[in-house]
């Protein structure tokens, strides 16, 4: 059975990386997971107190359930009988959660989507796409992303 790994951000890179990846899944006969990564808990100053103006635990908390709730979504609108699709949200480093899942479910084929971003850019924001190109132990799809999109 193939497992299909599709890592999505909710940005534009979203439907495409989807799309490629349910045809990955379904082409293959094989089950479709999709991971969404939350950024980590941010460290500022007064983060566990509630002054004006401050981001709270309560907000994390919030937008948190909110990319739960928007990823289980996602993964209703696309099973079928045909194709079985698993969410998954976890925190943490993005490359580093994508691939320590890819391990755990000893994926097949992992779908990333590529911003295109390029120059001084790049070097200060790196790519998370490049880096699980280097680190994957299975074969990884980039779905290019044109800046329009």
């Amino acid at each position: 059975m193939s497992e299909v790994l599709a890592c999505i951000d909710f940005s534009s890179a979203t439907d495409a990386v989807i799309a490629e990846a349910v045809r990955l899944a379904q082409g293959l006969g094989g089950h479709l997971h999709l991971l969404h990564v939350a950024a980590e808990e941010p460290i500022i100053g007064g983060y566990d107190k509630d002054p004006i103006g401050t981001y709270t635990r309560d907000d994390r908390a919030h937008e948190l359930l909110d990319e739960h709730h928007r990823l289980r979504e996602i993964a209703a609108g696309l099973e079928t009988d045909d194709l079985q699709v698993m969410p998954l949200l976890v925190m943490g480093s993005t490359v580093d959660k994508i691939l320590e899942e890819a391990r755990r479910i000893d994926a097949t084929q992992i779908v990333v989507g590529s911003h295109g971003r390029s120059g001084l850019l790049h070097l200060l924001l790196g790519s998370v796409s490049e880096s699980v190109l280097r680190h994957a132990e299975c074969p990884v799809v980039v779905v290019p992303i044109r800046a329009s999109d």
